[in-house]
């Protein structure tokens, strides 16, 4: 038996999985196989989702998540071992995966949701799942779904019970059912000047393993209707809530769109960019856009300002990094002003495009913490392109 297992190919393999689900009507092997899902958080929930997906065999997994893996953890985390304490919660989760299944292809990124995922990368899934626990965090990920016209679920989950949500571009919006004084807080956090914004995707929300599997379940149940293309029975749309106390079900309406929404942004035709990278050089990126739109007037517009100058209370640091990074360790060491570590920190300059007037001509895009195969917004005066860095393409290898 072990002689004929050890001949078996993948493609084999792949096959042997899925027939375990080729009763359930409509089932798609090919889709699964071929299907790209990208998990934003990998806490207990995303443990769960990650799971569910391994299992169902799909094919390719993006986990994006920035924390390290501690013991606390191991409770509620079915895909954590003891033995990955202080190891990056998304690089020990597809590690793990594999254990279950080999078949599933992984990639991760180790960052934030709100700057370190590329929107070309988003553009490439069918479909993102937010295990996440705060506000900021879920709606950058409305904002980049809407302006990709991709369909994301939102789950989250508290104590015993917990939610999920499906988010359609046009149907429904997260953004649209924050109440007034979330909005407010949210833009305060997002646009105050003088102080660095947390990591959006922290949260320290009591949560269970039980609630994690149930709303997991539903979350990957609808990522399935979203891979099949059946919009026909999908959530969109309407709000799922499970009341673990009492083991009480309440689904009803989402909120209506709003007109005013910042979320309601869409991208349309996008400028595949083979020679350039986030590895190019502020003066090359420039130069090839002048070259391609046929005008020296090329501003890029900035999703997060790029801090020039930071100061403490003694000293003045000259940066160029995007606001979101300056609470990063290894950023402050790669500006010698790590000793810094621990005291407030008041951006002193910022700016929110890049010309041919910013002062780091020579430095690259990855330096300043624009992600690999980033979406530009390019403004040329006339008009606003949208410029992809496809030449990063490459560095989307599953494995």
């Amino acid at each position: 038996m072990k002689e004929q297992n050890a001949r078996i190919s993948i493609s084999d393999k792949d096959q042997e999985w899925d027939k375990t689900f080729w009763n359930i009507p409509d089932w798609d092997s090919e889709k699964i196989r071929a299907a790209k899902v990208m998990v934003v958080g990998a806490g207990a929930l995303g443990n769960e989702v990650i799971k569910n997906l391994t299992l169902l065999n799909v094919g390719h997994i993006v986990v994006v998540d920035f924390d390290v893996v501690e013991y606390s953890n191991l409770a509620k985390s079915i895909l954590f071992r003891e033995e990955d304490r202080g190891i990056k919660k998304a690089l020990a989760i597809t590690k793990n995966l594999k254990k279950i299944n080999s078949n599933v292809k992984t990639l991760s990124i180790i960052g934030d949701i709100s700057t370190d995922v590329g929107l070309g990368v988003m553009r490439r899934m069918d479909v993102v799942i937010g295990c996440l626990d705060n506000r900021l965090a879920r709606m950058f990920i409305n904002r980049y779904c809407f302006r990709l016209g991709k369909t994301w679920v939102d789950g989250g989950i508290e104590n015993l019970s917990g939610k999920f949500s499906v988010y359609t571009p046009g149907i429904s919006c997260y953004e649209c059912t924050l109440s007034e004084d979330a909005r407010e807080i949210i833009e305060f956090r997002l646009g105050c000047p003088d102080v660095v914004k947390r990591n959006a995707s922290r949260g320290t929300i009591s949560t269970t393993p039980i609630a994690s599997s149930i709303i997991a379940g539903f979350q990957v149940q609808e990522a399935l209707k979203i891979i099949f293309d059946n919009t026909e029975d999908s959530m969109a749309g309407l709000v799922f809530r499970f009341d673990g106390l009492c083991n009480s079900f309440l689904r009803y309406k989402e909120s209506k769109l709003k007109q005013d929404c910042n979320s309601h942004e869409y991208y349309d035709t996008i400028v595949e960019a083979q020679d350039l990278s986030f590895k190019s050089t502020v003066k090359e990126v420039i130069k090839w856009l002048s070259d391609y739109f046929k005008t020296k007037h090329i501003k890029i517009l900035l999703d997060e300002d790029i801090v020039l100058e930071v100061a403490t209370m003694n000293k003045k640091f000259d940066t160029a990094i995007y606001k979101n990074h300056l609470n990063d360790t290894e950023t402050a060491k790669s500006f010698d002003w790590d000793e810094a570590l621990g005291e407030t920190i008041y951006i002193k300059k910022s700016i929110a495009y890049i010309d041919r007037k910013f002062p780091y001509q020579n430095k690259t895009l990855e330096e300043m913490g624009i992600p690999f195969l980033h979406i530009l917004k390019v403004d040329t005066e006339n008009d606003i392109h949208l410029v992809e860095l496809s030449g990063d393409e490459p560095l989307l290898d599953f494995k």
